[in-house]
C-alpha cells in the first residue's frame, strides 16, 4: 500500500515539475553560451548555465488575493 501511495506522489511531482522547467530553446542556448566560456571552479559551470536560464525565463505572474465577502 505505502509503495503505491509513494508511486502515485512521484507521478504528481513529477508532472508539476516539468511544468515549471524553462524551455528547450533556452536551456540549449545556456549550455552553448557555457561552451564558450573557460571555467575554473568547481559548479561555476551550473552556477552560470543557472543564472542564465533565470535571466532568460520570465517570471511567474503574481497571485491575485481576492478577499472573501464577509
Amino acid at each position: 500500500m505505502k509503495y503505491a501511495l509513494a508511486t502515485i506522489i512521484y507521478w504528481v511531482l513529477l508532472s508539476a515539475t516539468s511544468a515549471l522547467a524553462a524551455p528547450p530553446e533556452i536551456e540549449d542556448f545556456c549550455w552553448a553560451q557555457a561552451a564558450q566560456v573557460r571555467f575554473n571552479g568547481r559548479g561555476e559551470r551550473e552556477a552560470f548555465i543557472a543564472n542564465c536560464i533565470a535571466d532568460h525565463t520570465p517570471t511567474p505572474p503574481a497571485k491575485r488575493r481576492y478577499k472573501k465577502p464577509r
